[in-house]
């Protein structure tokens, strides 16, 4: 494409593309969950004259999926969509991708201390970390593909004797450890000997995952579907029916205008 076409013509050509991949299974699962809050009661059609929810429309509809009102904290774990927040961070990182590719509230935070978090500067490093392990991937894959048995060895001690998870917030360099470990991992299962893209035939599903699994469990935590193997297990199935569906008659049709509009 890069060669094919001038530099503003290509920005223009990645940006229409992320907004294809990204938006119209957004809005599906935004229409699924205001379907789950109606049907759970969380709202009622009276609730549509509250300003707080009409901004709750606008930013899960947009790029601001982090902010949720009062109203619908009742609903499963306290966020319909949770998950969602990381929207925002995905595209300033697809942005910053694009950049140098063609360049060669009521936690009590501040307004100023929301943004810094759901913006690129708190996980950057595993940006970089992985722009590395791209650079560098002819020296480092021979100890990463095919060796996932050994990576998920290596990350289950590591978090049992150094007592760490992965999480969000590094609050001490164990919990940094644990996700570039997780990161290592996860590069590992991808370059496996059985590839997932094979037994897929092509149906990319991991988008519909990510952003419909939490409604899936959010309406679980408030059946009362909870401290059970079995519930999870559902979940998981579910989550994954939905993301085949949502793959078949949105994305995927969404991805064929690509190069029509």
């Amino acid at each position: 494409i890069k060669k094919s076409m001038g530099g503003g013509k290509y920005i223009l050509q990645y940006i229409k593309n992320r907004c294809l991949r990204i938006f119209p299974a957004l809005w599906f699962a935004f229409i699924l969950a205001m379907a789950l809050l109606l049907l759970f009661k969380v709202i009622s059609f009276t609730s549509f004259l509250n300003l707080d929810l009409w901004a709750w429309f606008f930013g899960q509809i947009t790029i601001f999926q982090y902010y949720t009102p009062n109203l619908l904290r009742n609903f499963g774990v306290g966020t319909p969509n949770g998950s969602l927040w990381t929207i925002p961070v995905e595209l300033e990182f697809s942005a910053m991708f694009n950049f140098l590719w063609t360049s060669a509230c009521e936690s009590g935070e501040s307004i100023l201390d929301k943004l810094i978090e759901i913006s690129i500067f708190p996980y950057l490093y595993a940006f970089l970390f992985g722009g590395l392990m791209f650079l560098n991937w002819s020296k480092i894959k021979w100890f990463i593909e095919g060796k996932i048995c050994y990576w998920f060895l290596i990350y289950g001690l590591y978090c049992y004797f150094a007592d760490a998870l992965p999480g969000y917030h590094l609050d001490d360099w164990t919990t940094l450890l644990a996700n570039l470990l997780l990161g290592i991992l996860t590069i590992s299962a991808a370059f496996s000997k059985i590839s997932l893209g094979k037994v897929l035939h092509g149906n990319d599903i991991s988008y519909g995952i990510y952003i419909y699994h939490m409604l899936v469990i959010n309406v679980f935590v408030q059946m009362k579907f909870v401290g059970n193997i079995s519930y999870l297990l559902m979940a998981l199935i579910i989550t994954v029916c939905i993301a085949i569906i949502s793959w078949v008659f949105i994305e995927k049709k969404a991805l064929s205008l690509k190069y029509k509009l």
